[in-house]
C-alpha cells in the first residue's frame, strides 16, 4: 500500500471518515479475495490522481465486522464515498469495478 492510500480500523472511522475535511473513498477489502486484488492497483492509481483533494482509505472487512454490519457492507470489495460526513455517491461493489467508474464517482464528489 502506498502512502497515498491508508488503512484504518473501526476505531478510526468517526475521525478519519465522518470528520474528514475532504471527501473520502473507503474500500472495504478482504484477504484472499481476487476481486480485491484486482481493484487494488486501480484504487491506488485513482488515489494518485486525486492526492490532496480526496482521501483514499482501506478497511479490512473481516477484522472490522461491527462497522461493516453497521454500514450494511456484506461483500468485498465495497467502495463507499463520503463528503461532509455523509455518503455522497452510490456504492460500488464486486469484481467489476472499473477504473473509469471509480474516477467518475470521485470527480462527482468534487463537483
Amino acid at each position: 500500500m502506498s502512502g497515498i492510500v491508508q488503512e484504518i480500523v473501526a476505531a478510526d472511522y468517526d475521525r478519519e471518515v465522518l470528520g474528514a475535511e475532504t471527501p473520502v473513498v473507503l474500500d472495504f477489502f478482504s484477504t484472499e479475495c481476487p476481486p480485491c486484488e484486482a481493484l487494488a492497483p486501480k484504487f491506488e492509481a485513482v488515489a494518485g490522481q486525486f492526492a490532496g483533494k480526496v482521501r483514499f482509505l482501506k478497511i479490512f472487512r473481516q477484522g472490522n465486522r461491527d462497522l461493516a454490519v453497521r454500514l450494511g457492507v456484506t461483500g468485498s470489495p465495497t467502495l463507499l464515498f463520503f463528503k461532509a460526513g455523509s455518503e455522497a455517491a452510490p456504492r460500488m461493489s464486486g469484481e467489476d469495478i472499473k477504473r473509469s467508474a471509480l474516477k467518475a464517482a470521485v470527480e462527482g464528489l468534487l463537483a
